[in-house]
């Protein structure tokens, strides 16, 4: 998208302090922020919807825990929050916000002034963390249970019952 602000940050057309990258996704610190360290974090691929391609979402949200507990280790807030405002900006994000003794960062509230340099060195405590977020997958003899009962519970239902069982299987 020509005009999208985060696609054009995601080509590397507008500057930013950049605390995670990889293939699919960027985060970076927001300059408007709510609370000091409060990152950004954005598909590379122009997407609006979590639903549009989950295989991403999924991805991008171990991608924003990675950089939750990046946070927690650089810069030791109270406490690290995640929301997602995709509807509002029309892009795929999600938003990390420390939260510190005494702050409740809202949207709501006024921007914090953070200078070009304070910014420079939040980024360059948060990259310089080094974390592992392992996340358990389901034995394959549990999911075959799991698809076993639900071709059960199938040949119960009406079609259009099914039809819908399909499309919801489809997009999770």
């Amino acid at each position: 998208m020509e005009k999208c602000i985060f696609c054009k940050i995601a080509r590397g057309e507008v500057q930013t302090f950049k605390v995670f990258e990889d293939e699919i996704s960027l985060g970076f610190l927001d300059i408007n922020p709510r609370s000091k360290g409060m990152v950004i974090l954005i598909s590379k691929e122009h997407l609006t919807s979590f639903l549009e391609k989950p295989e991403i979402s999924s991805r991008l949200f171990k991608n924003a825990m990675i950089i939750c507990e990046k946070i927690r280790k650089a810069l030791k807030p109270k406490d690290v929050w995640m929301s997602t405002i995709s509807s509002v900006t029309n892009h795929l994000n999600i938003r990390i916000y420390p939260v510190y003794e005494g702050q409740i960062p809202l949207i709501e509230n006024k921007p914090l002034q953070i200078s070009k340099e304070e910014l420079e060195e939040i980024a360059r405590k948060i990259v310089s963390e080094k974390v592992e977020i392992k996340i358990e997958e389901k034995p394959k003899v549990e999911e075959k249970k799991i698809e076993e009962s639900k071709d059960k519970e199938v040949k119960k239902r009406s079609k259009e019952e099914v039809e819908w069982m399909k499309i919801r299987e489809e997009i999770t």
